[in-house]
């Protein structure tokens, strides 16, 4: 059976187009909230789109706009957590919520200045461009559910890639007292 599961998905991969992927769970993540996805050669082989923090919140909007939710600002502190926590993971090679000192979304927003009544992330690594990113979180449930919180108002947005050129993407959206 094994053998038969991975003789598939090596076939998908082989006839799909440069575009296909393939989205399998992390049943063995205690934490939930991930996956693996495996993506054509042409794919991986393409250069990470460097981050335009404005042209993301755009599409951010846009999303929020469709569910009938107010337009997020772009907050400076929150860019800060989120690009710390994106370097973060990046050295690490690691996608994680949890900082190396045991940090928390919200408490990173609040060391960056931020005055937190909610704070939430998503992160993601791997992805090419922040639309590949917004397609990723749009599919997974918990990260949906932080694009679409209706009592979020600002977000930060982050992007850093690690030595083997990785990209890590990280998202902070809050609200302040």
């Amino acid at each position: 059976m094994f053998r038969g599961s991975i003789l598939i998905i090596l076939l998908v991969l082989l006839t799909a187009p440069a575009e296909a992927e393939l989205r399998i769970p992390c049943l063995w993540n205690p934490f939930g909230g991930c996956s693996v996805t495996l993506v054509s050669p042409e794919y991986a082989a393409r250069p990470v789109q460097p981050l335009n923090a404005e042209a993301a919140l755009a599409e951010i909007n846009a999303y929020r706009a469709e569910h009938g939710l107010n337009a997020l600002v772009l907050d400076a502190r929150l860019t800060e957590a989120a690009a710390k926590q994106a370097k973060e993971q990046a050295s690490r090679s690691w996608t994680t919520h949890y900082g190396s000192d045991g940090s928390r979304p919200k408490d990173r927003a609040i060391r960056a200045g931020y005055n937190a009544k909610i704070a939430a992330e998503n992160v993601a690594s791997g992805q090419k461009s922040f639309s590949d990113v917004m397609r990723f979180w749009k599919e997974s449930s918990g990260h949906r559910a932080n694009l679409l919180r209706r009592e979020v108002t600002a977000a930060g947005i982050a992007m850093a890639k690690n030595k083997n050129g990785r990209a890590y993407w990280t998202l902070v959206v809050g609200a302040e007292r």
